[in-house]
Formats: structure tokens, sequence, C-alpha cells
């Protein structure tokens, strides 16, 4: 039976073995959350500007929001009618 990573030697951390058929998301990129929620990108870029809208992770140029802070910030903006306020 071979080994899959690389020997110690090289210097070099090994990598784990990427999984193809990954069928859980984790996260969304703000293309995917716009057609979700129905707005354009542009709205949410202005949202992460004024500190609005759900927690977002951000590396390099890449925005992606975890699927869990978006379903946490549906729950904090839901309401029951127009005229309630927002769930604490």
């Amino acid at each position: 039976m071979q080994n899959q990573f690389p020997s110690k030697q090289s210097g070099r951390r090994p990598h784990p073995p990427i999984v193809q058929n990954c069928t859980q998301r984790i996260a969304l990129d703000e293309n995917e959350l716009a057609t979700r929620w129905g707005l354009s990108v542009k709205t949410l870029r202005r949202w992460r500007q004024e500190q609005l809208g759900p927690v977002f992770c951000k590396l390099g140029a890449r925005v992606t929001y975890l699927i869990t802070e978006v379903e946490a910030f549906e729950r904090r903006v839901s309401r029951f009618s127009t005229s309630a306020r927002a769930c604490a």
C-alpha cells in the first residue's frame, strides 16, 4: 500500500485528499446570496460597506457568506407582520 502523502523530507506540509463528491455546502458567494434573496450584488456590496447584512468572510477579492451566518441573519430580521419589530 502506497503512502498518499509526500515524505517529510520535502519540507512541505502534506495536503489531505480532496473529496470530489462533497454534497454539503458551507458557504455562498455574493452572486449566490444575491440570487437567494432576490437582490443585486451591488446591494450586498453596499451593505458590507455600511456594516449591514450578515457576517461575511473575505480572502483577497473573494467574498463568501457562511450558510449558518446567512440563516442566523434571516432569523434576526424575520417578522410576523409589517408592523412588528424584528425578532431579537
